[in-house]
């Protein structure tokens, strides 16, 4: 499983930030990509909004570096996904450019987690955050 830091350090020197943000850019250049192909053949599907790929890459650098890095994805509704799979669980984060992240967490067909909230929530998305590598430190 790849990480998003493979072999670095828990706290990321300058010259490992810049090698992340180059994987991040990387992978949603991809994604932007396999859309913009998708979207001149089909039109059930939605295009990308260029905020919802900046989100996430925002998202996906405040995300600790001891977490793997996670599958994204684009959503046929317009979204970007990133999924997570520890143990027998599933952890999702949808960004679709509107200052929102959705999350879903379900551990063990036992415990749920959803919710929606701002980007910029000073509390609930920082604490979502927090807890994310303690989740994968119970489920690998």
């Amino acid at each position: 499983m790849k990480t998003l830091q493979d072999n670095f350090e828990p706290l990321l020197l300058p010259a490992d930030k810049v090698l992340l943000r180059k994987h991040i850019q990387r992978e949603l250049d991809e994604i932007r990509e396999e859309v913009e192909e998708t979207c001149k053949v089909a039109t059930d599907v939605r295009a990308v909004p260029q905020q919802a790929y900046d989100e996430t890459s925002t998202l996906l650098k405040r995300i600790s570096p001891g977490i793997p890095m996670p599958d994204l994805m684009w959503l046929e509704d317009g979204g970007i996904g990133l999924e997570w799979r520890p143990g027998d669980g599933i952890i999702t984060m949808s960004l679709y450019g509107d200052d929102h992240v959705n999350f879903v967490v379900v551990l063990d067909d036992q415990h749920e987690i959803a919710g929606t909230c701002p980007l910029s929530d000073p509390f609930l998305l920082p604490n979502f955050l927090t807890i994310l590598p303690e989740l994968f430190q119970r489920r690998i």
